[in-house]
């Protein structure tokens, strides 16, 4: 668990630290499978939409397509950037890497990607069942994927600092490293505050024995173990503050109730408290167990934070079940 908030950076720290050349970048890598129509259109769509995420000086691309029905490889060249596409249609599998030369979180070119194999795939499916071929099943699309550093930082240059790079944390070796299955890894927000980069995902706990298929078992209806408790399979959201891990799902609760109740506990008669940082909730949550508390102030420099963890994670500041409570839900 990391502190609430760190030193506001500099937007000229936050210019320089762009504008090193640095023999580094990242690179997504995207393993998906169950993709039945990839064909020119689709490969046209990937490059507008490279396009649209600011890759727009595309120096060659070239597209060779195998035998009949043996799918195609295509690559493009970027000025120090390159993605590439490989087709096995009789597999129904498509592979596409995705590198680029500095410090850009790739992970909105990863779902605009995602959100064209899933659409493509319901088109296409909707028009075979509109025919003679009503009967065709066209399975989910199923995707791995991993964004991961790519060179040398530290090594090429005094002015790299990696505190000032939130891509170069835990959040990368942690969330966005692991080639996971995209149903399991997710982020629920992303957003720079004036204060700090906050990102908010949801994956299936690492800790916890919960396998992949228990926990797709546990979002369907067929009366399995799992889809009857479904609250023993759900997945951990996790807050990452610059970066860094500052709390989890999972992990909450046992933190801010050693935090607390000791302190709580310890006075005889606990009536006027202050929180200094806390903007998930939790430490007030855990303070207002005690009914002999008549007064709470809570202070945190950043106030978007704290709207953020009431619009995506209101279970860190939920008081609806303690004894006493108006049931409305969180502080």
């Amino acid at each position: 668990i990391k502190s609430n908030n760190k030193q506001n950076k500099s937007s000229e720290e936050e210019r320089a630290l762009k504008d090193l050349q640095l023999p580094a970048g990242y690179e997504l890598i995207i393993d998906a499978k169950n993709v039945k129509y990839f064909d020119h259109s689709l490969n046209e769509e990937m490059i507008n939409l490279f396009k649209t995420h600011g890759f727009t000086s595309i120096l060659s691309y070239h597209c060779n397509m195998h035998s009949t029905g043996a799918g195609m490889s295509c690559l493009g060249l970027m000025p120090r950037s390159h993605f590439s596409i490989h087709s096995f249609p009789e597999e129904s599998v498509l592979f596409i890497d995705f590198f680029s030369e500095g410090e850009m979180n790739l992970y909105s070119l990863y779902e605009d990607i995602k959100g064209i194999l899933f659409d493509t795939n319901q088109e296409e499916n909707f028009k075979s069942n509109q025919g003679d071929n009503f009967d065709v099943n066209v399975p989910d699309v199923k995707i791995l994927w991993t964004q991961c550093m790519r060179g040398f930082r530290e090594e090429f240059s005094d002015d790299y600092d990696s505190s000032m790079n939130p891509l170069d944390g835990e959040i990368t070796q942690d969330i966005y490293g692991p080639k996971d299955d995209s149903t399991i890894k997710k982020r629920v927000v992303s957003l720079k505050t004036k204060y700090q980069n906050v990102e908010i995902v949801e994956i299936l706990p690492k800790f916890h024995s919960i396998s992949h298929i228990s926990y797709v078992k546990s979002l369907s209806n067929d009366e399995s173990y799992e889809s009857l408790n479904k609250e023993l399979y759900r997945t951990d959201k996790q807050v990452f503050l610059d970066g860094d891990l500052q709390s989890s799902l999972y992990g909450e609760v046992p933190y801010h109730e050693a935090m607390v109740h000791p302190a709580m506990m310890t006075h005889p008669n606990p009536k006027r408290v202050a929180i200094i940082g806390g903007g998930e909730g939790a430490t007030l949550r855990e303070v207002l167990k005690h009914n002999t508390v008549e007064e709470v102030v809570m202070v945190d420099i950043d106030e978007e934070f704290i709207n953020l963890c009431r619009a995506h994670i209101p279970e860190w500041s939920d008081c609806s079940d303690l004894i006493g409570s108006s049931g409305g839900g969180g502080v």
